[in-house]
This record gives structure tokens, C-alpha cells and sequence, in this order.
């Protein structure tokens, strides 16, 4: 992976619920809605297609991170914000090359269930991801067009595209006092596609 990206608004809104949660401890606050922050790295699996532009899909696997902040204003019931990097990866769109770059931000809504030992939580909301596919396509000239005809040329483009839609995950976690161990999956509707992220990460729980 390249360098990490700067955080999009919901990090920053997270940074925010940290610091205010922060000051607001530090000054002997005893309720705080359940506030909790976290961070995740695991494995995307990268979907999208050509727009138009080129037949086929890409599907790629890769590893990626999150960072997220929640509240649980009652017992069971939360909110949620996340920033999300499913990573850069490299494959193939159809029989060409093709790169795909996806990032974005989620927010939703969580359910926990009332279970002894560990937590088990499903959510539902929105993500905004932005991604790019990045591949080549064959220009026809005068004859009919093959691979090797000198009439062909490939042209590169770009397909860049920013998607708000429905997404969805569950996960389960397990307490060891104010700090929780967290594995989750995630699916989201963007891109032509259904990119997922299965991850495993730590929340904690400013008591």
C-alpha cells in the first residue's frame, strides 16, 4: 500500500468525539453515552466494472484499515462513523490491466444483542465511497479490429466515481474491561459492484 491518505470528514469527526471524550474525562464526566474509538486493518475485497468503458469486472483482494467512533446512548442501540481504505490493488478488467482505488466513509446505526461473555452486533446505514478504476481499451481503425492489426490502439481511461448507497455488516466482540477486540464484516453497493471488508480491530470504551 502507498501512503496513508488524509483522513476524509467522518475521521476527523472521530478525531473530534476523541478529544471532546478526552477533555471530558479528564474533567471527572461520568456519563458518556457509551462513547468509543477504534481502529481495524484487514482484507478488502476490491469489486467494480468498466462503466462502459470495458467489458468485465474487477474483483481483487487486498489489504486495507478503518478507523470509527460510536456512542450507545441506550444499552443496545448505537451510532456509528467510519473512515475506510479498501487499498490500491492491481488485476485485470476483462483481458486488460486495471487498477482500482477505493476510500471512503460510512456511517450506521448498530444493534447490539444481549448475550452473555461477548457482544454480537449487526449494522445498517450509508457509505460514500469514492473509487477509480484505472485500465485500457481497444480503438477500432478502418478494418476489423484484432490484437495484432495495426489499426488497434489501446487507449488508457480513467472511471472515476463517487457512490452513497446502502451498507451493512456484522460483527462480534469480545471485553476485556474498557477495551474490546473486534472482528467484523462489512459489505457495501458501489462502483458496479459489492465491495466487502472483513477486519480485525480494537474500540475502546471511555468509561
Amino acid at each position: 500500500m502507498g501512503p496513508i491518505p488524509a483522513l476524509g470528514r467522518s475521521a476527523r469527526a472521530a478525531a473530534a468525539l476523541l478529544l471532546t471524550a478526552a477533555l471530558l474525562e479528564g474533567a471527572g464526566a461520568v456519563d458518556l453515552l457509551g462513547l468509543y474509538a477504534g481502529a481495524a486493518v484487514g482484507q478488502s475485497r476490491v469489486e467494480a466494472d468498466g462503466d462502459g468503458f470495458a467489458a468485465g469486472d474487477f474483483r481483487k483482494n487486498h489489504s486495507a484499515f478503518k478507523v470509527d467512533a460510536g456512542v450507545h446512548p441506550i444499552a443496545p442501540i448505537g451510532a456509528e462513523v467510519a473512515y475506510i481504505d479498501m487499498g490500491h490493488p492491481g488485476g485485470s478488467l476483462g483481458a486488460r490491466p486495471a487498477d482500482v482505488k477505493m476510500k471512503g466513509e460510512a456511517a450506521f446505526a448498530t444493534l447490539f444483542l444481549p448475550i452473555p461473555v461477548v457482544d454480537l452486533y449487526g449494522k445498517v446505514g450509508f457509505s460514500r465511497l469514492d473509487s477509480t478504476v484505472n485500465s485500457t481499451r481497444v480503438l477500432s481503425g478502418l478494418s476489423t479490429c484484432t490484437i495484432s492489426s495495426p489499426t488497434c490502439a489501446l487507449q488508457p481511461f480513467a472511471v472515476n466515481r463517487i457512490n452513497t448507497r446502502f451498507a451493512a455488516g456484522a460483527g462480534i466482540q469480545y471485553r476485556f474491561g474498557a477495551l474490546g477486540l473486534r472482528a467484523e464484516y462489512e459489505r457495501f453497493d458501489a462502483a458496479g459492484g459489492n465491495p466487502s471488508l472483513l477486519s480485525l480491530g480494537l474500540a475502546w470504551t471511555f468509561l
